[in-house]
């Protein structure tokens, strides 16, 4: 990999022990965001420790490298890009400690994400009060840097106000904690006081109280009306005076109840009227979402269920409020319905539905820029607060400076702080629309001067408002903001650039239209003709990858989005991270001119399990899979193909040419020569066994069963996968026992081949090809009426999806028949649920849900499905990918990465109570399960087979 060559980056390393890295792909990786900016630092750092902090700070200042801090880089004004040292807290500093529940306090390091300190503090009865929608993956000292809000700050407050004490390194290195009960800053306390008091009219005058969210810039105002002590200061100075590392935060009880009304509107400006006559009711929070964001979760998996909720599909509405009580419940929703405002109004108690609807609202950002096409909604005027009885009127100014502009727009938010996320839809490829922002951006900050708001409410100054900030404090705050800098970090180390322009010698242009990650004529070309046709949302390859607009939602905390990532902390595991690096490997910044297929796109898509995850729970719908595919193909065209890459393709013929003789070769895989044979020779984990071969196939069985003649409801196909046919009989002659005991007839195609997963997941799609061809074929000779129904889920999503994405024809009629088992089963027992007999003597069942189920079905059907046995005892086991993925975690190159992944799973499987059922529906995953736990995990066609009377 290349390496800047710079001496200070030398010197640099040479004086901490922190890791410190100077790869060309690192520094790629961390020149973008969330933003819409892209500067490539010198280095990247990642600390673990408050001491490997203060070296690394010291070091940077004695080799006068610019420092900038960064959280996840979930920041949407640039604040966490720069072009010297970036110093990643996410990675390593995720310690939470000294929780005092009495006192409602805790200590947290600075890479510790919200979701992660609200689940621990879950058990306790307690949250954190502020809540941005990027909660599963923001960090706290993120959250603190910006002063972030969120939501419910009309009950919370925003983040600063959440801070007891902070800890900090200078950029002298010395280490300090301020805030309440501690005086290590005397000095810089008492001169920042002395500061303020003498400025004291103007600061009121500019930065009076009555705005809900923050002031861009230093928080003077809070110092004066809160408590007086640093953490005011420091907290939203967005690493511009101080490295945060830890922080002392108050907490706040769960609320007891939670209930949730909407009110849909006819227009925009209805719905802002609303708001300020809603306040009465005293909400917890009132958030807006316009026609522009929900209708981009039209056909989403993951808002299908909030999508009913709201009705949007029967009663077509322009605008939706949310609004929110956590006391006095059903008397505030009688109010509300009351009022009689509004299209029409529901109400909702139920948890689950709630989580629903606020998961849409969260989404926000990242499904308005999961749109198709280059324009995208763009944010940079987003962060505009005024009060609240003032938000229909700016909306209406806002609206007519983008008419003549030919912009639209979309607009939701925190209605009831008086911040709507504002995002005009521009194409940042072209001059004339760069043009448009910069024309815009400059009357939105005369727009925001003359209702007196604040241009940077919860997301920062950053790069995208630095430049409009003098024009909105004055000349007497910015000369107090200077003062400032110069008392905490005199030789302008810190962010540089960010709040105060950066002095000369930095050299830095923030602007809000300069530093673009794509810009006036970027254009990527793709150096191969494409063969699959990213039909589910962008038909184009380029369009897929630019879907990525870096709001980390990959990396979040819960399941299931990147296992990889989950299980390294790595940048580059992360969907965003692969991107970024696809990306940069097309326009050649990995340091070759000719060949995209660096080392550095190897190791981004090698690490991809293809599980799915980011088509459905990046709102964007960035779908990793089939760029790996396509790219993988792509390099095959140009060399050689791996012996193994056919091996792994062909893995059903292999397993036909093994049932000759199951048992002489199932003593020959068992042997430690032949495993270290296959390790040597093709790269197979010699730690990984292989699936056992069957002693009589499920083709040979099944010709000789004789089926019940009283099936009174049909015929359906059952799709008998090659792990089925060869090795686990098992699972389809349950699977028949099962429709067979519900009415059903079971045939097979017999016909057809492999269903082309294990080809097209190795990247041979022209074997893929071929293989889905001769299965439309055999389909479309069968009879068409019938349903086919799949028992491994990857199959269910290959013949449904991707032969779409090969382009074959016909595919519309065969995919209304695909079904995965398990939801047919359900809806058979769900209409006549006295069609089957049970056992009364269940054993409780734990459940893992397969990824591909995750990604195209309802995640809850299997779970529904065995609750609908009488008496049954259900859990989820709800830990993500299993890591195994195909052949992937049989790779010896993968193996180690595929056993991180699974250990949430295995630690569940482990703990589960003596005699508990693991149902896993995916032939992988239970491989993985009793390779590395002690439990026989089951298909869920077999417990039912099992428990059928």
């Amino acid at each position: 990999m290349a390496v800047v060559r710079d001496d200070r980056l030398s010197e640099l390393r040479s004086k901490t022990d922190c890791d410190v890295r100077v790869d060309a792909l690192t520094r790629l990786l961390y020149a973008t965001d969330a933003s819409i900016y892209q500067i490539e630092p010198k280095a990247v750092a990642f600390p673990r420790s408050v001491e490997e902090v203060r070296t690394l700070v010291m070091a940077a200042a004695s080799e006068d490298l610019p420092i900038t801090a960064r959280g996840a880089g979930t920041g949407l004004a640039g604040g966490a890009v720069g072009n010297g040292l970036i110093v990643d807290f996410s990675r390593h500093n995720r310690r939470i400690w000294d929780l005092n529940v009495d006192a409602r306090t805790v200590r947290v390091e600075a890479g510790v994400v919200l979701d992660q300190l609200n689940n621990f503090l879950k058990p306790h009865g307690l949250r954190l009060g502020p809540d941005v929608a990027t909660s599963s993956r923001a960090t706290l000292g993120g959250m603190i840097n910006n002063n972030s809000s969120g939501s419910h700050v009309p009950l919370y407050g925003t983040t600063v106000e959440s801070v007891r004490s902070l800890g900090v390194v200078l950029a002298d290195g010395t280490v300090a904690t301020v805030g309440q009960g501690h005086d290590s800053l005397a000095d810089h306390e008492a001169k920042v006081s002395d500061l303020l008091n003498a400025h004291l009219p103007t600061i009121e005058e500019m930065m009076p109280p009555v705005l809900l969210k923050r002031w861009p810039g230093y928080g003077l105002d809070r110092w004066l009306r809160d408590r007086s002590d640093l953490t005011r200061i420091l907290g939203g100075s967005e690493g511009t005076l101080a490295v945060l590392t830890s922080a002392e935060l108050e907490l706040q009880p769960l609320p007891e109840q939670k209930g949730l009304g909407v009110i849909c509107f006819a227009t925009v400006a209805e719905a802002m009227q609303a708001t300020v006559e809603l306040l009465e009711l005293e909400p917890a929070a009132i958030e807006h979402i316009d026609r522009i964001l929900f209708d981009q979760t039209r056909g989403q998996v993951q808002f299908r269920r909030a999508r009913a909720l709201l009705e949007l599909d029967d009663k077509p509405c322009e605008s939706i409020l949310l609004v929110e009580f956590f006391s006095d419940i059903e008397s505030k929703l009688d109010a509300l319905s009351a009022k009689n405002i509004g299209l029409r109004t529901a109400t909702f108690l139920d948890e689950g539905d709630q989580n629903h609807i606020w998961g849409l609202r969260k989404a926000g950002l990242s499904l308005l820029t999961g749109c198709k096409g280059d324009a995208k909604p763009t944010a940079g005027i987003e962060d505009v607060a005024v009060t609240p009885d003032k938000l229909p009127d700016y909306v209406a100014g806002l609206q007519s400076l983008m008419e003549p502009l030919g912009l639209n727009g979309s607009f939701y938010g925190h209605a009831a702080s008086g911040l709507l996320h504002v995002r005009p839809t521009v194409d940042l490829h072209k001059a004339e629309d760069i043009e448009k922002y910069r024309s815009l951006a400059d009357g939105v900050s005369a727009l925001t001067k003359q209702f007196k708001g604040s241009i940077a409410g919860e997301h920062g100054v950053g790069i995208a408002r630095t430049e409009f900030v003098p024009e909105h404090v004055g000349a007497e705050i910015m000369g107090v903001f200077e003062e400032i800098k110069g008392l905490f970090d005199p030789n302008n180390l810190l962010n540089p650039g960010k709040i105060l322009p950066a002095k000369p010698e930095r050299a830095i242009d923030y602007t809000i239209d300069t530093n673009l990650r794509q810009g006036d004529g970027s254009h990527i070309n793709l150096p191969f003709e494409r063969v699959l046709k990213f039909a589910q949302k962008d038909e184009s390859f380029i369009g897929n990858l630019e879907q990525c607009n870096g709001c980390g939602g990959c990396r979040k905390d819960v399941p299931t989005m990147c296992p990889t990532y989950r299980a390294t902390g790595d940048e580059i595991m992360s969907t965003r991270g692969r991107s970024n690096t696809i990306r940069a490997a097309l326009e050649h910044k990995h340091g070759d001119e000719s060949y995209i297929f660096t080392e550095e796109l190897d190791e981004a898509l090698s690490n991809c399990l293809s599980c799915r995850a980011c088509t459905t729970e990046c709102p964007s719908n960035v779908n990793m899979s089939l760029l790996k595919a396509e790219l993988t193909h792509a390099k095959y065209r140009l060399g050689a193909v791996p012996w193994r890459s056919r091996f792994i393709a062909n893995v059903s013929n292999i397993g036909k040419a093994a049932s000759i003789a199951p048992g002489l070769v199932n003593a020959l895989l068992g042997t430690s020569f032949v495993r270290g044979l296959n390790d040597s020779i093709f790269g197979l984990a010699k730690e990984r066994p292989f699936p056992k071969y069957a002693d009589q196939t499920f083709g040979a069985w099944f010709k000789t069963y004789e089926q019940p003649g009283d099936l009174a409801r049909g015929t359906v196909y059952l799709w008998d996968d090659s792990m089925v046919r060869y090795n686990e009989p098992n699972v389809g002659r349950a699977a028949v026992k099962v429709l067979n005991a519900l009415g059903y007839r079971v045939d097979l195609l017999e016909q057809r081949a492999c269903c082309g997963r294990p080809a097209f997941s190795t990247g041979l799609l022209d074997v893929a090809d071929g293989m889905a061809r001769k299965n439309v074929g055999v389909i479309a000779e069968a009879k068409v009426d019938l349903p086919i129904l799949f028992l491994e889920p990857s199959c269910y999503s290959m013949v449904k999806e991707d032969y779409r994405e090969l382009g074959l024809d016909g595919m519309d009629a065969i995919e209304t028949r695909c079904h995965l088992i398990e939801d047919f089963l359900l809806d058979v027992l769900s209409a006549n649920p006295e069609t089957a007999t049970w056992k009364s003597d269940l054993s409780p069942v734990a459940v893992h849900t397969h990824c591909h189920t995750k990604a195209m079905s309802d995640v809850n059907a299997g779970l529904a499905l065995l609750r609908s046995i009488p008496g049954a005892d259900v859990t989820e086991i709800n830990t993500g990918c299993c890591g195994m993925a195909g052949a992937f975690g049989s790779l010896s190159e993968k193996y180690a990465l595929s056993v991180a992944i699974a250990e949430p799973l295995i630690e569940q499987v482990n703990a589960a109570a003596p005699g508990t059922v693991i149902v896993a529906s995916g032939t992988s995953c239970r491989h993985q399960i009793e390779h590395l736990s002690q439990a026989a995990p089951k298909h869920i066609v077999e417990v039912l087979a099992d428990s059928l009377g």
